[in-house]
C-alpha cells in the first residue's frame, strides 16, 4: 500500500486545510477506524467503497465524492480490488463558510458531496486526470477557493485545541471555556455547532483521541494512559473507549496497526 500526505503549512488553504492525503493499493482490505475528530473531503477513483457503522448492521456505499463529518462510533470498512482514495482534511470552524452547512450535519454521516456543491464532480475529474499526487496537491491549490472572510478567532481556537491542543486543556468544561474565553453556555452551543457534541462530551472525545497517540508511542500500561490523556481513572477511561469504539483498550491495544485509529487486516 502506498501512502502520501502533504500539510500545507505555507499554503493559501493553511486557513482551513490541515492536510492532503492519498492511499493506492491493491488488495482486499477490511478496516476498522475508530472515531478519530476529523471532518475531510474524500475522493475515491477506484473501487467502490462499503461499509457500516459500529452497532448497525446497515451496509451504506460510500460516493465517488464525499465529505464525512465527526464520527462517536467505529466504521468498519470493506475495500475490495484496487484502492484509490485522495483526502482533504478540514477544519471545523471553516465548514460552514466553505460549502454552507454547520460540520455537526456531517456527524456520523457520509453525504454526496456533489450534492451540496455540484463543482466538486468536476474537481473529482480533474484529479483523477492528474496523474501524480504532487500534480494533484497543486490543483487543490488551485481550484480550493480562497475564505477571506474574516473567521471567530475564539472558535478557531477551540478548533485548533481540538485538533492539536493538551488534554490538559480538556480537562473540565469550566476549564476549557476559561482557555477559549466562553461561558459554558457559550462554549456548549459553539461546541455543538463545530461538532456537533455537548461541551462535555468535547471534553471526553478529546481525552479518547489523546489515549489512542498514547497507545502508538512507547509501550505503556493502560493505568498510565489513562492518567496522561486525563481521565479520572482507568475504570473510567475503559467505560468511555467502549462507548465511543466499540471495544475495549486492550482489545485495540492487542489489535491496532501501525496508523493510530487503524485497525486492518
Amino acid at each position: 500500500m502506498n501512502i502520501h500526505f502533504h500539510i500545507p503549512s505555507a499554503s493559501r488553504l493553511r486557513d482551513y486545510v490541515t492536510m492532503v492525503w492519498e492511499v493506492q493499493g491493491s488488495h482486499n482490505v477490511n478496516e476498522v477506524i475508530l472515531p478519530q475528530g476529523i471532518v475531510e473531503i474524500v475522493f475515491n477513483f477506484a473501487e467502490s467503497l462499503r461499509g457500516t457503522m459500529s452497532q448497525s448492521q446497515d451496509i451504506l456505499q460510500a460516493p465517488r465524492c464525499f465529505i464525512q463529518g465527526i464520527h462517536t462510533r467505529s466504521v468498519h470498512a470493506a475495500y475490495r480490488g484496487q484502492q484509490h482514495l485522495v483526502g482533504i482534511r478540514l477544519h471545523p470552524f471553516r465548514i460552514q463558510r466553505l460549502l454552507g452547512i454547520l460540520p455537526a450535519e456531517l456527524n456520523n454521516n457520509t453525504v454526496d458531496l456533489t450534492l451540496i456543491q455540484p463543482s466538486y464532480k468536476r474537481l473529482w475529474h480533474q484529479l483523477h486526470e492528474a496523474g501524480s499526487f504532487e500534480k494533484m496537491v497543486r490543483l487543490l491549490e488551485e481550484e480550493l477557493p480562497l475564505l477571506t472572510e474574516p473567521a471567530c478567532p475564539r472558535a478557531k481556537h477551540l478548533s485548533d485545541l481540538f485538533l492539536a491542543g493538551k488534554p490538559t486543556n480538556f480537562q473540565t468544561v469550566d476549564a476549557l471555556a476559561q482557555q477559549v474565553c466562553f461561558s459554558p453556555r457559550q462554549l456548549n452551543r459553539v461546541a455543538h455547532q463545530l461538532f456537533g457534541l455537548s461541551a462535555a462530551e468535547l471534553t471526553l472525545y478529546k481525552k479518547l483521541m489523546e489515549s489512542v497517540k498514547l497507545m502508538h508511542t512507547e509501550p505503556k500500561l493502560l493505568t498510565e494512559v489513562a492518567y496522561k490523556a486525563g481521565f479520572f481513572d482507568q475504570a473510567h477511561f475503559c467505560r468511555v473507549f467502549k462507548t465511543y469504539t466499540g471495544m475495549s483498550p486492550n482489545e485495540y491495544k492487542k489489535r491496532k496497526s501501525s496508523l493510530p485509529f487503524h485497525i486492518i487486516s
